[in-house]
């Protein structure tokens, strides 16, 4: 049975501060986080972009954007041992160059959400 988090998402550097707050499940893909976060912020994923977790680059492969080691359509949350308050990174439109910090917020099982 997946868990579920809490996840804070803000945009680095910019005043005043834009954020959202979402619940994910672990089974999610990194894919699914990208769209996840188009989606909450509102956006058209016409940006290249890339995760930095644990000092990894992850992110979806576009033509003349960055390569990915990993497919992101199969690296699952839950790959990672995620700790309370743990950060990583997400980078969108290296043009601007929109920095946002995830933090997971809670750990979640499904009996546990109301």
């Amino acid at each position: 049975m997946p868990l579920f988090s809490n996840a804070h998402i803000f945009i680095l550097g910019i005043s005043p501060m834009i954020w959202r707050r979402i619940k994910i499940r672990s089974d999610s893909t990194i894919a699914d986080l990208h769209y996840i976060i188009q989606i909450v912020m509102g956006w058209t994923d016409s940006h290249l972009h890339r995760f930095i977790i644990h000092g990894k680059d992850y992110g979806i492969a576009q033509i003349g954007g960055m390569w990915f080691s990993d497919d992101p359509k199969v690296v699952k949350l839950s790959d990672f041992s995620w700790r309370m308050r743990e950060r990583f990174l997400y980078e969108y439109d290296f043009g601007d160059n929109w920095q946002h910090q995830i933090r997971v917020e809670a750990i979640l099982t499904p009996e546990s959400i109301p």
